[in-house]
């Protein structure tokens, strides 16, 4: 037996030749119910697995993005494993949806087929098992000394926005101060930032400063081997109205079809819009 962290599977990879190919190496396989991911290593990574179909579908759709941002939002390490080669879809466009997800921070994986993909994890989950990080550490991190790194880092630290995305916007604005004063509707037009980064971003560089003694408490983080269940909310914003909440995105958006005006659909674990009852094309 392999002396790794259990590996936790999707229940939809049960008709993937993965877990077995998983267990007949001697890993501990969990299917369960991920709310995000479709493999989780240990606390830190979670990998998203595409087969040729379904890569296609999601850069058209549109929820590769999605799915980016979420895995992004939970996991401090999110994979992306490309199985095959995209069907369906132009080089062109694909090549572009996963060079825009390699800019904002998601590692991608090419794999030639299962077994391919199940080799990756293999390996991954080892380096999953080691108990201490494999670069040296000689005491706490250093604050860069150029001008330019530190607007990187202070522009990192907004959530979504990784260090080459960071770098990516003030290459293209010029500095912090530039990225502040820019509209939201601005922002989204730069490649990979979309309506809840660049709202992220105005709140954080322009919104007004609130002491700490004033602000909402933090939503406490669920406790290590604990992970949030994925639920659908119908919100309303209006007072005396309690939001609707669904475990399932499909009858949420059944129900957001006949809810009032103004009604939006949240994603419970992002907190991210992703559809209004005005909205022809939700995401």
């Amino acid at each position: 037996m392999v002396d790794v962290a259990p590996v936790l599977v999707d229940h939809r990879e049960r008709g993937s030749p993965i877990p077995e190919a998983l267990i007949a190496a001697g890993l501990d396989v969990e299917v369960t119910d991920l709310p995000v991911g479709d493999y989780v290593l240990g606390l830190e990574m979670a990998i998203e697995r595409k087969g040729p179909d379904d890569l296609a579908a999601s850069i058209r759709d549109g929820r590769i993005f999605e799915q980016a941002v979420r895995l992004q939002s939970t996991f401090a390490q999110a994979v992306l494993m490309m199985e095959g080669e995209p069907r369906g879809i132009t080089e062109d466009a694909w090549r572009g949806a996963v060079c825009r997800l390699v800019e904002d921070g998601f590692t991608v994986l090419h794999s030639l087929d299962a077994e391919d993909s199940a080799a990756w994890i293999i390996r991954l989950a080892k380096r999953a098992r080691r108990a201490g990080p494999t670069t040296r550490n000689d005491g706490p991190r250093r604050a860069p000394r150029h001008p330019s790194a530190q607007a990187e880092v202070m522009l990192s630290v907004v959530p979504g926005i990784s260090s080459t995305m960071a770098r990516s916007l003030l290459a293209a604005y010029g500095s912090l101060a530039a990225v502040a004063a820019a509209a939201p509707e601005g922002l989204r037009r730069h490649p990979g930032i979309g309506r809840v980064r660049a709202a992220r971003i105005a709140e954080a560089l322009r919104g007004g400063y609130v002491a700490p003694v004033d602000r909402e408490p933090e939503p406490e983080r669920p406790a290590p081997g604990v992970r949030p269940s994925r639920r659908w909310i119908l919100t309303t914003g209006e007072r005396g109205l309690e939001p609707q909440s669904f475990d399932r995105r499909s009858i949420a958006l059944r129900a957001l079809r006949s809810a009032a005006d103004g009604t939006q659909l949240v994603d419970g674990l992002t907190g991210e819009v992703v559809a209004a009852n005005d909205d022809p094309f939700p995401r």
